[in-house]
Formats: structure tokens, C-alpha cells, sequence
């Protein structure tokens, strides 16, 4: 929500599907050890489910979400909004990361293009920390977190109708995988956070 890129993986090219990539970071890898007892990661449809990695409830092939599932969803993705916000700060603050022309043919040329992208994440990340300091001292917010939000309202999609499965509200029974009974359980936090707008919603 800061604008703040926190943990990056490099060197997949763009072609690779994005579970392959995510398999081999260091989160994916060492979760245990990176993530506190109780925390976990947001994430999108294309990662895993897991205690640790929670991506949104997919439609079933053939079928519907139910409103419970798509409110949830709806939720997450104003949490995950702020990813794209960041990409679309440091994009527009570095405009040859939007297409980036490296012609890569060798390991030489892999690397130069690591160290690259590498250098605009943390110029990026001074960027947005001087201009939370700047705010700071002289109360003014023209900030590229303020212009982020501003312009990624369209981002977040909105709650559409559709025909749902049939749901029991208020369900506490959280079976299925650990990752499954997590999501499960999140779901019932969210309805039942006095600091979430969260409604139930019969089927």
C-alpha cells in the first residue's frame, strides 16, 4: 500500500508462466522462514493455494461462484490494487521498463538486463521514501502514491451478478486442503471484522 517494492525475483523471461516463476523464489522456497506465524501472501489466480498463499476463489468449470466467494474476491483485489499501482509508478517513472529493447543472446546480456531493472526498483523505492519524507515536513501531497490511487480506481473490478451454487451462511466447517480451509476461514474474518464493510449475502 506504500508503493514499496518489498521482494522482487529476476532473470524469467517473460514467456514463462508466472507458478514456474514463483517456484523458484526464495519465498516459495523458504516461506517458513520468511513469513511470521499467522501471515501470508495475497496473491492472483495464477499461484498456488496454500496456508501461506492466498489467491482468489476460481469459478468452477461449468458453474458459479457463489456471493460470498465473489465479495471475497472483491476484497482482495482492492488488497492487491496496490501491486499494480506500484508497477504502474515505476513504469511511469522509468519509461523504458514499459518495452524494454535489450536484445538478449548471451548470459552477459541476461545479467546487464538483471542489474538494470534492479537499479530502477531501488531508485524507485528512494523515490517513493523522499517523497513520504517530503510530505512529512511540509504537508503537502503530490505524490506518486497519491497519483496512483487516482488513477488506479479503474483497476479494481466491480461486484457483477451472476447465478450461484448453493452456500450455507455462517458454514464454519473449514475442510479441504490446509490452503482451502484457510481461505475458508479468512472469508468468515472478513464478514466478521468490525472494520470491514463485508456483507453476507444469502445464494
Amino acid at each position: 500500500h506504500t508503493l514499496l517494492i518489498v521482494n522482487y525475483s529476476l532473470s524469467h523471461p517473460g514467456s514463462v508462466h508466472d507458478t514456474f516463476t514463483f517456484q523458484s523464489t526464495r519465498l516459495y522456497n523458504e516461506h517458513a522462514d520468511l513469513l511470521p506465524d499467522g501471515h501470508w501472501v495475497w496473491a492472483d489466480s495464477a499461484y498456488p493455494l496454500e496456508p501461506w498463499c492466498i489467491p482468489p476463489f476460481k469459478k468452477p468449470c461449468n458453474g458459479w461462484l457463489m456471493k460470498n466467494q465473489k465479495t471475497f474476491n472483491y476484497h482482495l483485489s482492492k488488497i492487491r490494487v496496490h501491486v499494480k499501482h506500484t508497477f504502474a509508478v515505476l513504469k511511469g517513472q522509468f519509461q523504458f521498463l514499459r518495452e524494454l529493447q535489450f536484445r538478449i543472446q548471451t548470459e552477459k546480456d541476461l545479467k546487464f538486463s538483471v542489474q538494470w531493472i534492479k537499479c530502477c526498483i531501488i531508485l524507485h523505492n528512494m523515490i517513493i521514501r523522499f517523497e513520504t519524507d517530503h510530505h512529512k515536513q511540509d504537508g503537502t501531497y503530490k505524490s506518486s502514491l497519491k497519483w496512483a490511487h487516482v488513477e488506479g480506481k479503474d483497476f479494481i473490478p466491480q461486484e457483477y451478478e451472476a447465478p450461484d451454487g448453493d452456500e450455507v451462511v455462517g458454514d464454519r466447517t473449514y475442510d479441504g486442503t490446509p490452503g482451502q480451509a484457510t481461505r475458508a476461514r479468512l472469508m468468515d474474518e472478513l464478514f466478521d471484522s468490525p472494520q470491514s464493510n463485508a456483507q453476507r449475502r444469502a445464494g
